[in-house]
């Protein structure tokens, strides 16, 4: 049981009913309660509702949009309820069979995290990464810091009220600014003044489904050579101050150079 209040959300289109049956099968299964978000379709994008202000690599496909414009939809969902933090799910989310005791005691022990290391987002996959290791949560789990960057998806993640607070307060929620994918946006952390852990191993898989952000035939999906040299380049130096900033030279360049930590899943 927690002692810290909190809520689940699932992020599903209208129109994903099988997706929706089958998450409700895995909540069930893990007798995890949820609030179902009705996602932003990128068929029916209001495109007086957002504003692009593109520093991705590539053009922002609609369904890209949908997604970053749920996530805000859902951490404002959040912000209007009276819990202390959020269990973000995607709708193709595969629970470890521990999940919830595993997030509860994560929960519980967040006040006793140093303040340096109390996270705004804690990501629940990873994708066999190395990591600078934070704090224990039981023999099985810690809280690590993955890098040499944040892992990609927006699967599964925890969100504190400061940290939705400080991401929204930046994208002006009311007409959000999107400049990449979400999962690319929360790659660049700095910007928002985020603190982006995660927790290990991971809690949380992907089923084996097929994307609903597909291609559109008046965007660029392929990014150019140049254009991703570029974006690289731009948040190389960023990044490691970053890392090393929160955790000191040492620790990054033991864990992400000399490589003397294993990589876990």
């Amino acid at each position: 049981m927690s002692n810290t209040s909190y809520q689940t959300y699932l992020i599903n289109l209208d129109r994903a009913t099988e997706r929706l049956e089958m998450m409700e099968n895995e909540f069930n299964r893990i007798q995890l309660p949820f609030i179902r978000i009705s996602a932003v379709d990128a068929k029916n994008l209001d495109k007086e509702s957002f504003q692009v202000k593109n520093r991705y690599d590539r053009d922002l496909l609609p369904g890209e949009i949908g997604c970053f414009l749920s996530h805000v939809k859902t951490l404002k969902t959040f912000l209007d309820s009276d819990k202390d933090f959020a269990v973000i799910i995607e709708d193709d989310a595969k629970f470890v069979d521990d999940f919830v005791s595993a997030i509860e005691k994560t929960l519980n022990a967040y006040s006793d995290l140093p303040d340096k290391h109390q996270w705004d987002v804690l990501k629940l996959i990873n994708n066999r990464r190395r990591n600078i290791f934070v704090q224990s949560v039981d023999e099985k789990y810690f809280i690590g810091a993955c890098g040499k960057s944040i892992p990609i998806t927006t699967l599964a993640a925890i969100w504190t009220r400061k940290g939705a607070e400080k991401f929204l307060r930046k994208v002006n929620s009311e007409k959000p600014i999107i400049q990449r994918p979400i999962d690319c946006e929360l790659q660049h952390p700095w910007e928002y003044n985020l603190l982006i852990y995660n927790l290990l191993p991971t809690t949380v898989a992907s089923q084996d489904l097929p994307t609903q952000i597909v291609k559109s035939d008046n965007v660029e999906r392929k990014a150019k050579f140049l254009h991703q040299i570029r974006y690289e380049l731009n948040r190389f130096f960023p990044k490691i101050f970053y890392y090393t900033n929160q955790h000191g030279l040492g620790k990054y360049w033991e864990s992400f150079v000399a490589k003397k930590t294993e990589k876990v899943k």
